[in-house]
């Protein structure tokens, strides 16, 4: 039933949707009433509905009362009103009522005594105002309108004297024909109402439509059509409501139209500071965009910023209109249950084959069920994983898309025009199957939380036990940046001990309370580790390191407390010791990083290749660093390494600095300074070195006290045994 479409589009103050079939935009009417219905249910506990009678919105009905859309409705919260209504029985043909039971109300499970009729057996004078009593004052929350080939709307004709009356919400009227008795809502109900929504379909609507538009620009004067004259977005409601025609192809004058409008390459959902930016990125490669976001003021703001170069929907059905087809979709919302949300109301507007792309930090297990659950109804859904912040997101960032590869295929083109740009390439790589973009970008995020906790306690240590100011931490961190450890990280360190303070006149960072947030992802990194039995202990650390931080109150008042070691002369280490401490930290932040991707590939069936990671991490994202290279040019030696720290070029790096690596956390730890991140890193490399471990003991207790059994060194491939350790 869907059908290629036009975008909408602004048209003196109308919004326009606009569809190359009438099939099309009676569909899509149909489901912006559900999602209408469900948004008023979910804010105000009921949904006000008017009808409009004729033949076309017929169709609509018909089509609203199909089980897929009518089962998303909560038909006990509905109310449906008439916009008009012929004064003949309800049993006639011409009653508005009766087209509308046989065509919808009939057909789902509406209480009768939800149906508002204005009852035509009546005068139309004693009917109008009997209905003026059943309407009440409530504004309605949606009002469906035709319009005539004369252009009235509703019967509310040309020239005729109910178009004046100002002060009810219902009047009789006269039309110029049979039958000629009616009761109509005025332009003051329609007015009153939070969105009207006119059907203009066939090229007999063409010439009187363009009248009708072109009315709109100017002031209401006697020879203004009503259609023209229904403006909900007027003064005197203060601009509440919002009017919209869903028109076909026809309706607006054939070729000429389509000569004239394109559909968008492009769609994005979610105009916050990470969807607004990616938007502008998009439209600065050359793509024409769509954009939605549920507040209008963040459409129109981003809109003024691009120049006019995205293009606004005012509806989600008006968005899905605007796409070229199979549509490409990008939201960039919160993760958890609004994306859960968002899919509810937008899986029933696409088609088969249609791409859905999830941009934000969901959680991975949550992306491979949305993809199977939008893959039953033919969308191909996509987790990309994004890195660089606002910056990356307008000029470039790093991408990590899952999905299929068809589906990867499709998006290619404009994730490969927006990422960062490197010699190595665009920093987008089909990542792997289903959810597999988004957990890279899980570890991503973990190994970034491990990298910005080294860096804090080489901060720490210069400034506890060597004595830097804020001065010179930028002159070291700004040295640092040219050799070895050059990243954005460090980079942007070394700024931020630049910044003073207007306030106090000292250094700004000084000023920032030591409480750092999270929001999650590092805490997923761990658990998935813990799962999948992969260690992650610098990054277990750095977590620990923010939950501890946050603990300030008990910090102030343990301190004077808890006592700490004596000064006992100088740390005996360097600056440069410090440097390499933090460099060898950081990499075994990545080897513990890259071994659960390993992991995480060989659990779940990715195809996932550790030299591409680490390619499209080199530029865009937060933890792009100089030593991305490296840990390329490793897998490209060995495409199967088990484990970072034993690439032989990487090997010899870090025993050469193990030696001021061992200083700095020695020094740390006996002046006090605790170094979690860095003594867990250099845990992880002993423990990796180290063939025999005392975790002998460990099974010894679990199988003393719990008889958990234990493998012996002399079959470690044979069968558990117990022995009785405790009997006297």
């Amino acid at each position: 039933m869907a059908s290629t479409s036009f975008p909408t589009r602004a048209a003196h103050g109308h919004d326009l949707a606009v569809f190359r079939e009438a099939d099309g935009a009676m569909l899509a009417l149909a489901r912006l009433v559900a999602q209408r219905a469900a948004d008023a249910v979910a804010q105000r506990g009921t949904f006000r509905l008017a009808l409009a009678g004729g033949s076309t919105p017929r169709r609509v009905y018909e089509q609203l009362a199909a089980t897929e859309l009518a089962a998303t409705i909560a038909w006990s919260r509905v109310h449906v009103y008439f916009g008009d209504e012929r004064c003949v029985p309800a049993s006639d043909p011409a009653s508005n009522l009766r087209m509308a039971r046989e065509a919808l109300l009939d057909r789902v499970p509406i209480p009768r005594a939800n149906v508002h009729a204005i009852d035509g057996t009546q005068d139309a004078a004693s009917a109008a105002a009997e209905y003026e009593r059943v309407l009440g004052l409530e504004p309605l929350d949606l009002v469906l309108l035709g319009m005539g080939d004369d252009g009235h709307t509703a019967s509310l004709f040309p020239g005729g004297p109910e178009l004046d009356v100002t002060d009810r919400m219902v009047t009789p009227s006269m039309a110029p024909v049979a039958p000629r008795l009616r009761v109509t809502l005025t332009l003051y109900a329609l007015d009153n109402a939070r969105e009207v929504v006119f059907l203009a379909l066939g090229p007999s609507k063409a010439p009187r439509l363009a009248e009708v538009l072109g009315q709109r620009a100017g002031p209401v004067s006697a020879a203004t059509l009503p259609a023209a004259r229904v403006r909900p977005m007027s003064a005197r409601n203060n601009a509440r409501g919002r009017v919209t025609w869903f028109v076909d192809h026809a309706a607006l004058g054939g070729e000429q139209m389509a000569e004239t409008t394109a559909l968008a390459d492009f769609g994005m959902i979610g105009l916050a500071v990470m969807g607004r930016n990616l938007a502008l990125n998009i439209a600065d490669r050359g793509f024409e965009v769509a954009v939605w976001n549920r507040e209008p003021e963040a459409i129109a703001s981003v809109v003024r910023e691009s120049n006019g170069r995205l293009r606004p929907t005012v509806t989600l059905p008006e968005f899905v209109a605007a796409l070229e087809r199979p549509r490409r979709i990008m939201m960039m919302i919160r993760a958890g249950t609004p994306v859960d949300a968002v899919l509810d109301s937008l899986q029933p507007l696409l088609d088969a084959d249609d791409i859905v792309i999830d941009g934000g930090n969901s959680w991975f297990e949550d992306t491979r069920r949305r993809e199977q659950r939008m893959a039953r109804h033919g969308v191909r859904f996509v987790g990309v994983g994004v890195s660089g912040g606002e910056e990356g997101a307008r000029h470039g960032p790093s991408l990590m898309p899952g999905g299929t590869v068809d589906a990867y295929e499709r998006i290619r083109p404009v994730l490969e025009a927006i990422a960062a740009k490197t010699e190595h390439g665009p920093c987008v790589t089909h990542v792997g199957a289903d959810g597999a973009g988004h957990f890279v970008k899980m570890v991503h995020n973990g190994i970034e939380y491990a990298d910005m906790q080294f860096i804090a306690e080489a901060y720490h240590v210069l400034a506890e036990l060597l004595g830097l100011d804020p001065p010179a931490l930028a002159r070291t961190f700004a040295a640092w940046n040219e050799g070895p450890l050059e990243s954005f990280l460090v980079e942007i360190t070394a700024q931020i001990f630049q910044r003073g303070d207007p306030e106090t006149g000292g250094w700004l960072v000084d000023q920032v309370l030591d409480k750092a947030g999270q929001k999650g992802t590092g805490k997923w990194t761990a658990q998935v580790a813990l799962d999948l039995g992969v260690s992650v202990p610098s990054i277990a650390a750095a977590i620990d390191a923010r939950v501890l931080s946050s603990m300030k109150r008990e910090r102030e008042r343990y301190a004077p407390l808890l006592t700490g070691p004596a000064q006992t002369g100088p740390p005996g280490i360097t600056v440069d010791d410090v440097r390499d401490a933090l460099l060898a930290a950081k990499v075994g932040a990545y080897a513990q990083g890259m071994a659960l991707i390993q992991a995480g590939a060989a659990h779940y069936g990715w195809k996932i290749s550790p030299k591409e990671i680490a390619r499209i991490w080199t530029g865009g994202c937060i933890i792009r660093a100089r030593f991305l290279e490296t840990m390329m040019h490793a897998w490209e030696r060995d495409s199967a390494l088990p484990n970072l720290l034993v690439d032989e070029t990487i090997r010899r790096d870090l025993a050469a600095r193990q030696a001021p690596w061992r200083r700095v956390v020695a020094a740390a730890v006996s002046a006090g300074v605790p170094v979690p991140g860095m003594a867990a890193s250099l845990a992880y490399y002993d423990a990796l070195r180290t063939a025999r471990l005392p975790q002998n003991l460990v099974q010894a207790q679990r199988d003393a006290f719990g008889a958990h059994t234990y493998q012996r060194v002399d079959d470690p491939d044979g069968t558990a045994v117990h022995s009785e350790w405790l009997t006297p």
